[in-house]
């Protein structure tokens, strides 16, 4: 199977929040590694695409009966008890910054060019939140402090399968991955809006967005079953 990643653009700014607090800082911390940089756990944006995929798979059994999308959904995403089984499904990569960007500023680190600190300052800012009243005062001792990644920055997934995905696989995952819209902490309240694509890394080690062609051929697949 060719190489399959997921490429996220933040279109706003976003908290891959860790459930952790920092004393005299931010009463809720992100997740960064050992040098600064944010990320998103893979099992958690597993979760998030899962959903997404398992919403069009409803859809797609609600209109035509004639097709068990449901089990692709699975085929992809697993289901308890696997057992020997489990080695085929998808795997998902943390949901990282871009490997040329993370080799370049960890040496930066390495050579002390500046530290993990700076890095994660660069790369986020401290946002104050707040409770509202139902009229329209802010509720007393609801002041917070989170820290966000900023806009614009653009992360990877990658997906590994021992097995090859076949279109119907491609085109349920490419649709899930198109309506993923917000990750992270606070979506409801703007954070973590993004635009998501599948691509594929070709033999000639071009990336290619394959988003649009596994939706086309999904659709074309379904109008030939109704």
């Amino acid at each position: 199977m060719k190489q399959l990643y997921i490429e996220i653009e933040l279109m706003s700014e976003a908290i891959f929040g860790s459930g952790q607090s920092v004393p005299g800082s931010v009463d809720l911390e992100i997740v960064y590694d050992e040098y600064g940089l944010p990320y998103l756990k893979g099992k958690t944006f597993k979760g998030n695409l899962r959903d997404e995929v398992f919403k069009l798979i409803r859809v797609l059994e609600k209109y035509y009966e004639k097709k068990d999308y449901f089990k692709y959904g699975e085929g992809l995403f697993g289901k308890e008890n696997d057992g020997t089984e489990g080695w085929k499904k998808l795997k998902f990569s943390n949901c990282e910054l871009d490997k040329n960007v993370r080799a370049m500023l960890k040496y930066g680190i390495s050579n002390k060019q500046f530290s993990q600190n700076d890095i994660l300052k660069a790369l986020t800012n401290d946002r104050s939140f707040t409770s509202i009243e139902k009229d329209g005062y802010a509720k007393e001792g609801s002041l917070r402090q989170f820290r966000v990644i900023k806009k614009g920055l653009k992360f990877k997934v990658d997906l590994y399968c021992e097995k090859a995905l076949n279109d119907i696989e491609l085109g349920l995952l490419a649709g899930g991955v198109s309506t993923l819209r917000h990750i992270g902490t606070m979506r409801t309240r703007g954070k973590g809006e993004i635009l998501a694509k599948l691509k594929q890394i070709d033999n000639d080690g071009t990336n290619k967005d394959i988003t649009d062609i596994y939706i086309n051929k999904l659709l074309k697949e379904v109008k030939n079953h109704e």
